[in-house]
């Protein structure tokens, strides 16, 4: 049922043929206005006032949104989690359903609803923000720790030159595969050495690299940023403009 909700990218304007009526080139979604109701890919829309009774409360919420649309279903069952009866209801919930199908539902991975941290949108041109979001996240940390004395300015600009550091951009596979000892032959370069200590400032050498793992360590290492700094979409609003004001960018 999932995919009866699942987004979709429409057909601009008329679609993919000439209507042969001549009556329904008129219609309302045809005649005036354009592609104003059927949106390109990732287009914010913007529609007459008319068709809304003259107000929009929230864009976000009656529009249909291509960040905001229905992704995943999660399990839902209107409790509100944040007080104890809730949570107690919640759990009786989950554990039924586990004992139901506990090959998919393990009772061990309770999770209330209120604790689970928003889905960050895979639509390539958010992605691109979130990285430039991981990277300036890293990079400030990284200079706290060196105004904090944890690592000296030297380490700094030093691992600044090993990853490559160049506006928002950020390499990091150099320094993921040595330490994850596919590259040996950096094991021992002091500009490894000096980045190696910059992310154990940072806290980023807490969780290995698993090289079981069906993810390659770079995508391991930006998700382990995710969770290091508890990443938020709120958090990427707030930093916007300092990131695309800052001229180092």
């Amino acid at each position: 049922m999932n995919d009866f909700t699942a987004e979709i990218t429409p057909q601009p304007f008329f679609g993919e043929r000439q209507e042969p009526n001549p009556l329904e080139w008129f219609r309302l979604e045809q005649f005036g206005k354009g592609a104003s109701s059927r949106l390109f890919y990732n287009e914010v829309p913007e529609p007459l006032w008319i068709r809304h009774g003259g107000h929009v409360e929230s864009k976000e919420e009656e529009f249909y949104s291509f960040t905001k649309a229905n992704q995943d279903t999660p399990l839902l069952f209107g409790m509100d989690t944040t007080t104890q009866e809730g949570r107690d209801l919640f759990k009786a919930e989950y554990d039924a359903l586990a004992d139901m199908v506990p090959e998919l539902i393990k009772k061990d991975d309770i999770i209330y609803p209120h604790e689970i941290q928003q889905k960050v949108n895979t639509e390539a041109h958010y992605q691109r923000l979130w990285r430039t979001y991981q990277t300036y996240t890293l990079k400030e940390a990284a200079k706290a720790a060196a105004e904090a004395g944890k690592i000296s300015n030297e380490d700094l600009h030093t691992a600044a030159k090993f990853l490559g550091a160049k506006g928002n951009q950020l390499s990091v596979a150099n320094y993921v595969f040595t330490k994850a000892g596919l590259r040996p032959s950096l094991a021992e370069d002091e500009a490894f050495l000096a980045t190696d200590r910059v992310m154990t400032a940072v806290g980023m050498n807490v969780v290995k690299c698993d090289l079981n793992s069906a993810a390659d360590p770079e995508t391991q290492f930006w998700t382990n940023v995710h969770g290091t700094f508890n990443l938020t979409e709120e958090g990427l609003k707030q930093n916007l403009a300092i990131m695309v004001t800052d001229p180092s960018n």
